[in-house]
């Protein structure tokens, strides 16, 4: 399981390198999020070059190079050559101790993952699930988009296909920690509510977890800490002492952290996060909280997303291609067996709590596991038929 964070990154320095369509997603989530965006590529998307053209970010028209990741906060690699994303990540994480660092595509080079994003400028939903199945935090993204007639980040900076500003609309930046074997230290006095929740979070993430008093807190803690929670705020402070790397969350005084754990929906490695930009909207967000955890908590969607989790390693063999293998998972959860001649996808009981269509989902949510794993290997067998054809 990944943590959510919620991250303040305003007027945090940002660093993208890479300037395709996946780069392009990366600064403009950072961009809403009051991010100053520097991006390092020989090339860059039309709504990259439009931006740093008009001031919104910088953008050096070169590969990267050594020395290049040193005083940002945040750093991302999104370039297709393995041997620049490692050395990016070795120089900023290792060397230079920067904490959040993500290589897109490899899980053992991030310190986060991003989050699918949904947000009508006031509400922000996030959706992860932890890596199992990308196909479906997809499916949960578009759903959310047309019940909630908000926007996803993946359809902000064009408008009739020419690129336009990127505004900041200082909403916080979703993303998801991966904390296995982090030290991760939490201050307290004493264990309130708020405080076992996040203890139970980062154990349930694989966490090194340290608690300790706010007397016992010293700088060389800080110094090899990934995050710091605590409950009151001025006792870090008084243990930093000049050690900024860390990421921290104060309950008692929320702008005076790093980030801030939103509400949760979990079921499984399925995370769904709710959280409004300013103290108007809670209300608003909470009813929101309640409405989404009826619907996804306890009701299948976790155990399918973990059935999906499993299949990975057996497609990632299968199938040479990112592209092939989405296309795999994209048909297989999407069909329905059916006596009509027309096609008929799966709605994931999205709309219809009581659909009990023929499909891989409610055989999962049914626990028809020999049922379920006949149809996958069929359809893996077939597919892999039609593309020997084809070729």
């Amino acid at each position: 399981m990944f943590y959510p964070a919620y991250i303040n990154l305003q007027d945090r320095k940002c660093l993208v390198i890479g300037g395709g369509t996946v780069a392009e997603r990366k600064v403009v989530a950072m961009r809403i999020s009051g991010g100053d965006v520097t991006v390092i590529s020989p090339d860059a998307t039309e709504l990259v070059a439009f931006l740093a053209h008009s001031g919104t970010i910088r953008w050096y028209k070169r590969q990267v190079k050594a020395g290049d990741t040193t005083g940002y906060f945040l750093v991302c690699t999104a370039t297709d050559f393995t041997d620049i994303n490692t050395a990016v990540f070795s120089e900023a994480h290792e060397k230079n101790r920067i904490r959040l660092v993500n290589v897109v595509d490899v899980i053992p080079q991030c310190t986060f993952a991003a989050a699918s994003v949904v947000t009508d400028g006031e509400l922000m939903l996030s959706i992860s699930t932890s890596g199992k199945s990308p196909a479906m935090s997809r499916r949960i993204r578009e759903h959310f988009e047309k019940v909630l007639h908000a926007s996803s980040l993946y359809t902000l900076g064009y408008e009739n296909g020419e690129p336009v500003p990127i505004q900041n609309q200082r909403l916080p930046y979703p993303v998801y920690f991966l904390l296995e074997g982090r030290t991760c230290i939490v201050v307290c006095e004493q264990k309130i509510p708020e405080i076992e929740r996040r203890i139970s979070l980062l154990n349930r993430c694989g966490a090194a977890t340290i608690c300790m008093a706010p007397h016992k807190l010293k700088p060389h803690h800080l110094k090899d800490a990934f995050l710091v929670i605590t409950d009151n705020s001025s006792a870090i402070d008084a243990a930093a002492k000049g050690e900024s790397g860390f990421i921290s969350e104060c309950l008692d005084e929320p702008s005076a952290g790093t980030y801030f754990t939103p509400d949760l929906v979990v079921d499984n490695n399925l995370i769904i996060s709710v959280s409004s930009r300013n103290s108007i909207n809670t209300d608003k967000a909470k009813r929101l909280h309640k409405q989404l955890a009826n619907q996804f908590e306890n009701n299948g969607y976790g155990a399918f997303i973990e059935f999906l989790g499993t299949l990975r390693p057996q497609v990632l063999k299968a199938f040479p291609t990112s592209k092939k293998r989405a296309e795999f998972f994209d048909t297989l959860i999407d069909t329905v067996e059916q006596e009509r001649p027309e096609p008929q996808t799966c709605c994931f009981r999205f709309a219809n709590r009581d659909c009990s269509a023929e499909c891989l989902f409610n055989w999962i949510r049914q626990d028809k596991l020999e049922r379920a794993n006949t149809f996958t290997a069929d359809m893996s067998a077939a597919l892999s038929e039609n593309r020997k054809q084809n070729k």
